[in-house]
């Protein structure tokens, strides 16, 4: 018999909890199994499908390339079955459906909920779960299934091929303050202008963040200190109000507190502009939900800034890219 036969849901998540500790007596106590139950079930496991899944070290488990990616697969059944859980839950209490979406600071405040106002005149009923965070901690969650959806700055990013990119628009960062900052009364200001007063960025790594240092590198000076690391902008905003901090924000987002007299652009001379997009699984189901939401998404982008206007959806969600026939999802 096929080992693929022999596995069940509680197996791949002892095994995804072996491949997390590398450590059986570790796994055994947080599983509330024996370390020789396990040892053997491993032993077992790798003898059926003819490969080792880890190499046996007196400190420990180190994962061999089958671990590796075995582990990839598992985590995606394991969510999908999770998945599986929530939107059956959700329907039996009269939910029309579930999607799961990651944004990070730049989409969140204006693109995001212009999105939803666009897709829930549609799909009034279906059960939205929003999760705003990092890049580097959304992309493992749209790769194992959990998240449908992230929408995020993608400047020069490469993703792997599991994963379709979609530049939705570009747009400049901009470098902003609080109202009584030293600098807001200040003209024609230099990038060096700024490298005397303390910054919030976000964390090492993040889009937004690289832009930013590429600006600084552009007009010939070293990057200033940056102080504080954030990334939820209603701190971020809070932050600014205090003192001389300085900060980088998307223009969507400046967009939307500048009205309200809490940010203030500096007026320095921006060389770079990046792009905020959207990521998917390639190989993701399609669904209505899901191709709404793609049209929303599209239509909420193009859209002038300051709200979204409404819609009037067809039976079928229009892909503005490609001629698909009708009846078929488009969000792949």
């Amino acid at each position: 018999m096929d080992w693929t036969r022999r596995l069940r849901i509680r197996q791949l998540d002892v095994f995804v909890d072996l491949h997390h500790t590398c450590n059986l007596s570790h796994t055994a106590e947080r599983l509330n199994m024996t370390q020789p139950g396990l040892s053997k079930w491993l032993t077992e496991l790798e003898a059926h499908m003819g490969m080792p899944l880890f190499e046996r070290h007196s400190r420990g488990l180190v994962p061999t390339e089958f671990g590796d990616t075995l582990v990839i697969h598992a985590r995606a059944v394991l969510a999908e079955v999770d998945r599986a859980s929530v939107a059956l839950k959700l329907m039996a209490e009269g939910a029309g459906g579930y999607l799961a979406i990651g944004a990070t600071a730049s989409a969140s405040t204006s693109l995001l909920p212009d999105t939803l106002a666009r897709f829930r005149q549609h799909f009034p009923d279906v059960q939205l779960s929003i999760m705003e965070n990092i890049l580097d901690n959304l992309l493992p969650l749209l790769h194992e299934g959990r998240l449908d959806f992230v929408l995020t700055r993608i400047e020069d990013e490469a993703f792997d091929e599991r994963l379709i990119c979609e530049p939705l628009y570009g747009e400049q960062i901009c470098v902003v303050a609080g109202r009584t900052h030293p600098l807001v009364q200040q003209t024609e200001l230099s990038w060096a202008d700024t490298c005397a007063f303390p910054w919030i960025t976000p964390p090492k790594g993040n889009p937004l963040r690289r832009e930013l240092d590429y600006e600084f590198a552009l007009a010939g000076e070293a990057r200033p200190c940056y102080r504080i690391e954030a990334v939820g902008i209603l701190m971020i905003v809070g932050l600014l109000q205090q003192g001389e901090l300085l900060s980088a924000v998307s223009r969507r987002v400046l967009a939307y507190f500048e009205p309200l007299g809490q940010l203030v652009a500096l007026d320095l001379p921006y060389r770079r502009q990046g792009n905020v997009g959207v990521l998917r699984q390639r190989n993701a189901q399609h669904t209505p939900q899901r191709a709404h939401f793609m049209q929303a998404l599209r239509e909420a982008s193009a859209a002038p800034r300051g709200g979204a206007a409404p819609v009037v959806y067809s039976n079928q969600a229009q892909d503005t890219n490609r001629n698909v026939p009708p009846g078929q999802d488009q969000s792949k």
